[in-house]
């Protein structure tokens, strides 16, 4: 009997279709893996570099972060003890010469605002009208509230190199000590790396995207992410990354041409030749499953939007005709009953959704008559309210189609429970202005306020206060007790100040409060005098005989005498020096300047 040779060549056809199929992927995948090994072995080369070249930076600014550590244990240790502003000055004068030294004289040297005084280890002469306190380099040591840190380099327009300053607060939470650096050292680094072929750009950028040294000295200052010098070769260059510090980063951006030129020859042409034959044999499978796939994927992505909400319904503005698409158990009473006139149940829908003190404004938002209007130049519009449970909701309105003339035909009307993100967000925003220990704001956030307050021209009265001889319970009873003593504090201002006042803890044992409205001596007094009562009636039982007390120095914002230029700062020393003066005297004490 004959075998039809159509039945067997079909058979061949789909058997030899199937064996260069697979060998097809076969050998992609064998050349595809060989491929990235060996782009990942040349990667791995370079961002080994890229990490041996930031290690050397970290390893070059190591030494003035170490400077500033010592000398700040050193001057810590002068404030402690009163040592004259003469002694500090030969202590940095000494310690700039042999740090000048070390570092290959790329340094200006150490200087320092001590006991108020601006002291240069360099001897350099600052000029009259010079106020140390205002300087970056100064006002970055206060925010980093102790720690060592690092100021925004600056470009040097003499040198064309950047510096920076490396600061530090010291104890008394006023003086601090600095070092200027030039980034001489780090520029060479950049250049040095820049004569491998490969490398087409070698920079050190802060986390603006400041460019602090490039292995091209023009690009020096400039701003990475606006300079298209750097930005426009993604197709043909690799970039390489580094974190130097928290601030700054590394990047080597090389020239693919070069870095993969021993692999192209190679692997090109075979690829190119295998993604032929890949095509020609899925073409036909692709076009075949892409409606299948498309709608599958369309009916996904619908149910994942619709699942966002608890309710939903299509609304005709032509003839008010609701069209349910979804609901939930707690909405299925919106939809009861007549199902053509969206309109005259807008009022009914609000009265059921919202709570009382929302209805009025979800009845204007669900107004029908001014929808088309307000969704002008919009593809929607919505309103969030507090529901018939309490619970936050969004509603929206969604343009659908329009008609022939243009305007709306159907929108969609949605219902979204926002309530867990909204209280989400406020416990983050309470615990962002919180102070952790005390429960009370913290003082980044008081700081804000007190200058929001003064910005918006508010009078009131500022205390800064601390607790006498604090450091001796943290030594004699410990700081649990000491945690205690903070905590007492805290809650006699809570118990004495007003909801509107400002009042926090700026660190340890020292606490400020802004009184808005408070602009004179005899209601001052009376406040403090209230917060004193509050301060005797502290019973920790750790304390035995001792009591607590409390030296306070008050100012009034604004002061008369300054023609408009009082702020935060002079509002602060003015309240400092009266906190000086108030440590003078046993016991709970407050002294005004004016």
């Amino acid at each position: 009997m004959l075998r039809n040779p159509l039945k067997l060549n079909r058979k061949f056809a789909l058997v030899s279709f199937a064996v260069i199929v697979i060998s097809v992927f076969l050998i992609v995948g064998v050349f595809r893996s060989l491929y990235k090994i060996s782009k990942e072995n040349i990667l791995q080369k370079w961002q080994n570099i890229t990490m041996q070249a930031a290690s050397q930076v970290n390893f070059y600014l190591k030494m003035p972060l170490d400077a500033i550590k010592f000398s700040a244990t050193t001057l810590n240790d002068m404030l402690e003890r009163g040592a004259a502003a003469e002694e500090a000055l030969q202590y940095l004068v000494n310690e700039t010469k042999t740090y000048t030294a070390i570092i290959d004289e790329n340094s200006t040297g150490i200087y320092s605002y001590y006991n108020r005084q601006y002291l240069d280890g360099s001897r350099w002469i600052p000029p009259e009208d010079y106020n140390p306190r205002i300087r970056p380099w100064y006002t970055s040591a206060l925010f980093g509230l102790g720690k060592t840190v690092i100021s925004k380099p600056f470009l040097n327009l003499q040198t064309n190199t950047m510096m920076m300053s490396v600061s530090q607060l010291l104890k008394d939470n006023e003086s601090v000590v600095s070092m200027d650096i030039f980034l001489d050292r780090v520029q060479s680094m950049m250049e040095k790396l820049a004569e491998q072929p490969e490398i087409f750009v070698a920079s050190v950028i802060n986390k603006e995207s400041f460019v602090l040294a490039d292995s091209s000295r023009e690009n020096v200052g400039k701003n990475m992410m606006k300079s298209k010098s750097q930005n426009d070769f993604i197709d043909t260059h690799t970039t390489l990354s580094e974190k130097i510090n928290d601030d700054w980063v590394l990047l080597l951006v090389l020239d693919n041409q070069l870095l993969y030129n021993s692999l192209e020859h190679i692997y090109i042409i075979t690829v190119v030749i295998l993604l032929l034959v890949i095509v020609l044999v899925l073409i036909a499978f692709l076009y075949m499953n892409h409606k299948y796939e498309e709608a599958k994927a369309l009916g996904n992505e619908v149910n994942a939007v619709a699942n966002i909400y608890v309710a939903a319904a299509k609304i005709s503005l032509k003839t008010g005709s609701i069209e349910l698409i979804r609901t939930t158990r707690d909405f299925d009473a919106l939809f009861e009953g007549d199902f053509t006139n969206f309109q005259a149940r807008s009022t009914h829908f609000a009265n059921l959704i919202a709570s009382e003190q929302s209805r009025d404004i979800l009845r204007r938002f669900m107004d029908m008559d001014t929808l088309e209007e307000r969704l002008q130049g919009t593809s929607s519009i919505s309103q969030e309210i507090f529901d018939f449970k309490g619970q936050w909701l969004r509603i929206r309105f969604i343009t659908v189609d329009f008609s022939s003339d243009n305007s709306i035909h159907h929108v969609l009307w949605v219902l979204e429970s926002i309530d867990e993100d909204r209280k989400q967000q406020e416990k983050l925003r309470k615990l962002s202005e919180t102070d952790l220990m005390t429960g009370i704001t913290n003082r980044g956030t008081g700081e804000l306020r007190i200058r929001q307050a003064i910005f918006e021209g508010k009078k009131g009265m500022f205390c800064l206060m601390d607790a006498d001889k604090f450091k001796s319970i943290n030594d004699t009873l410990g700081h649990k007790v000491g945690d205690e003593v903070i905590c007492a504090i805290a809650e006699c201002m809570k118990n004495t100040f007003r909801d509107d006042d400002i009042y926090f803890r700026l660190g340890g044992d020292e606490y400020a409060v802004f009184s808005p409205g408070v602009t004179s001596k005899e209601v001052g007094k009376r406040i403090m005098e209230r917060f004193f009562d509050q301060i005797n009636k502290i019973n920790i039982p750790a304390l035995g005989e001792r009591k607590i007390s409390m030296s306070t120095g008050i100012s009034f914002f604004p002061k008369t005498n300054l023609e408009g230029r009082d702020g935060f700062e002079t509002l602060y020393m003015r309240a400092d020096e009266g906190l000086y003066k108030s440590k003078k005297t046993e016991g709970n004490v407050f002294t005004f300047v004016m």
